[in-house]
């Protein structure tokens, strides 16, 4: 019982730390590394990159750290998967805080669409800034042009289509504005399936609040959906309303049925039968 205590309390330490070492870590690169990174690199494409393999290898870190400390177990799968990924709108579901730090640690060339105010943030502005990661608060046609360009130029786009995280014991609600893009953009799909058992840094719930036992996370890289197989119904809002649902009975499927697997039976068979 004392053990079991301890470890509880260890492990409360670890996960205050962990969400410290985000905004202390982040500043500190953003005052130090990335200013001299903006003026060794006056290419904007070359800037993106380093930025972009700077911020991988920190959450490689930290996820590394994460787990040397004993604050929580990650499991990544089908990694493999991912060599030489370009130009494709990665989309995974959201049950936790950790979901994009484990997925910018194993993606190449990571882009995401970010909240408007870290572009005002005292330090956060470089980071988001030199990454060339993607305001929110753009205008639809903007928002899409800037994606159909990063993916154009090879970059990998990050997509929760929840739009924020799931709430425990609801059905996950997708929006449409991924698929949207990935139609328009004609953009492949990389789907992603990410479980943590006990929950843990859900929604709603406090970080404070660790479960009794050390959680696991696993990130399961699965199939890469080739979009001509949902462009070739008769119009594009089909095409992305079909796409939609294919993702939503994918993640559906994968969450009731958590069986160790490459993730790649259910789109072999849906898209057969499609």
């Amino acid at each position: 019982m004392v053990a079991e205590r301890f470890d509880k309390i260890w492990r409360g330490f670890g996960t205050g730390l962990f969400l410290a070492l985000i905004g202390v870590v982040g500043s500190l690169l953003a005052l130090t590394l990335f200013p001299l990174l903006c003026l060794v690199s006056p290419d904007r494409v070359q800037r993106q990159r380093r930025f972009q393999s700077v911020l991988k290898l920190c959450f490689k870190l930290y996820c590394l750290g994460i787990r040397l400390f004993g604050a929580a177990d990650i499991r990544l799968t089908g990694v493999e998967k991912l060599n030489g990924l370009r130009g494709v709108i990665v989309v995974a579901n959201h049950p936790s805080l950790l979901d994009v730090v484990l997925i910018m640690s194993a993606i190449p060339r990571a882009q995401c669409i970010v909240k408007a105010a870290l572009w005002r943030h005292p330090f956060f502005r470089f980071t988001v800034r030199g990454a060339g990661y993607i305001r929110n608060d753009l205008e639809p046609e903007a928002l899409l042009a800037a994606c159909k360009e990063t993916l154009a130029a090879g970059n990998n786009l990050i997509v929760f289509p929840e739009g924020t995280r799931t709430t425990p014991g609801q059905p996950l609600k997708l929006q449409r504005g991924f698929a949207n893009i990935a139609t328009l953009a004609e953009a492949d799909i990389q789907l992603i399936t990410i479980t943590c058992n006990p929950r843990a840094l859900y929604k709603n719930g406090a970080w404070w609040k660790v479960p009794a036992r050390r959680p696991r996370f696993v990130m399961e890289v699965g199939e890469r959906l080739d979009i001509q197989h949902f462009l070739r119904y008769r119009s594009r809002p089909l095409a992305a309303r079909k796409l939609v649902a294919f993702i939503d009975d994918y993640f559906t499927e994968k969450l009731l049925d958590d069986r160790p697997g490459d993730g790649s039976e259910t789109p072999h068979r849906v898209l057969a039968e499609a």
